[in-house]
């Protein structure tokens, strides 16, 4: 499948409206002019500027930067020509596309969407829900990406709303949307949650393309403006509670059998045997690590941590697919293992360890979801105190890819 671009739509002869954003404290800003239509296609209702979510995060943004957004609120075919054409300086909302990233860069996400196939309690998931009787919302990045994919299969409606009310009146059989907004929906029209079933398709981040022709004038610019995307998100890309007890549940078999073996009990024991270190000398092995870790020199980085232990770790982690990392950190935030190799040496100032170390035994705590541009992956970090005979020695960190995991659940 192909990575898809679009702006939120409104219809095609709909009049081009400008209106610009607020940056507060800058003077000679440098102004930035950006593509979008911000109302959602997925309600009926229409909110004024300062009550819509993603262009208040735009404004927080350039509130910290020597820049002033411009909003062009149009149709998005419009506003990718004329970043093509370098008349207009980005669009958003949008997701990643190949083809697009010949003329302009996408940023870090504003948003991260979650996608579900939704059918009524009533109706089977086909094994392919694209293939179903489904409906798609006009101006939704949803049909955008049916278009673009080459899937014409499926019946329009203005709004979620209504949507929904085609899928209780038996004109489509599934609807594929983000979880906030169906359930939104949903409950605005009194349908209780028992009255449908969901299955997880993917998730879809959603940035700001910024063309290329911008961002060769302004080489500093989107260093700027992705430093601060997180800086101002109202939250973070959280997994709901159903989502974190779908993935303790898949991955339980396999890290009982870690927890059990006699090589992460010994290292931890060895560790704390060895008494704790002074920050002064923590810090120096940090700085090592991180100098022996730009220099890929794996040997020193080996020295450093428990050799038993990463013999056990690297084949364990290999047989575990949806599992991209491992760290095992002592009581002081060290590292004591970690396949692959972390970028440095130090955890303890680190939300992994500072609550995982503090979670009562035998809970997770799950960390922010990060997105990777460089695979187009989604992972979350996930950490376990580890206990020895009663006693707090450490802590489990894993990377897992929640995509793999949440399609595998569904199987």
């Amino acid at each position: 499948m192909r990575w898809v671009v679009a702006a939120l739509l409104i219809p095609a002869l709909a009049p081009l409206v400008m209106a610009d954003g607020v940056s507060e404290g800058v003077t000679d800003s440098i102004p930035v002019v950006l593509g979008t239509n911000a109302q959602s296609a997925y309600s009926a209702e229409r909110k004024p500027r300062e009550q819509i979510g993603v262009l208040t995060h735009i404004d927080c943004i350039f509130s910290h930067l020597p820049y002033q957004p411009k909003i062009l609120y149009q149709p998005w075919r419009r506003a990718q020509q004329e970043v093509r054409t370098g008349t207009t300086d980005g669009f958003f909302t949008a997701m990643p596309d190949p083809e697009l990233d010949e003329f302009a860069t996408l940023s870090d996400p504003l948003i991260l969407q979650k996608w579900y196939w939704f059918t009524r309690s009533d109706t089977e998931f086909s094994a392919d829900p694209s293939s179903m009787r489904k409906g798609a919302i006009l101006g939704s990045h949803q049909q955008l990406w049916f278009d673009l994919n080459g899937d014409a299969n499926y019946i329009t409606a203005q709004d979620l709303p209504q949507m929904l009310k085609m899928l209780y009146a038996g004109r489509v059989e599934v609807i594929l949307a983000d979880r906030q907004h169906f359930e939104k929906a949903a409950h605005s029209l009194d349908i209780a949650p028992q009255r449908y079933h969901a299955q997880f398709d993917r998730y879809m981040p959603l940035g700001v393309y910024f063309g290329k022709e911008f961002i060769t004038r302004h080489p500093d610019f989107l260093s700027q403006f992705n430093r601060h995307v997180h800086l101002c998100a109202p939250e973070g890309f959280a997994l709901s509670e159903a989502e974190q007890q779908i993935i303790v549940e898949k991955l339980q078999p396999q890290v009982d059998e870690l927890l059990s073996r006699a090589a992460l009990q010994h290292a931890l024991v060895r560790r704390a045997d060895l008494g704790p270190l002074s920050e002064e000398v923590i810090q120096r092995f940090d700085i090592k690590w991180r100098s022996d870790y730009r220099e890929k020199n794996s040997d020193a980085l080996l020295a450093m941590l428990d050799a038993s232990l990463m013999a056990a770790l690297v084949p364990w982690q290999a047989e575990t697919a949806v599992i991209n990392e491992v760290i095992v950190i002592d009581t002081q935030g060290r590292n004591i293992a970690a396949v692959p190799f972390t970028s440095d040496y130090y955890q303890g100032d680190e939300v992994k360890f500072q609550q995982g170390f503090h979670q009562p035994e035998k809970q997770w705590f799950f960390d922010e979801v990060v997105y990777d541009h460089s695979t187009h992956r989604f992972q979350v970090q996930m950490s376990l105190r580890l206990d020895v005979a009663g006693e707090p020695l450490g802590v489990l960190t894993l990377g897992v890819d929640i995509e793999t995991i949440l399609h595998n659940s569904e199987q």
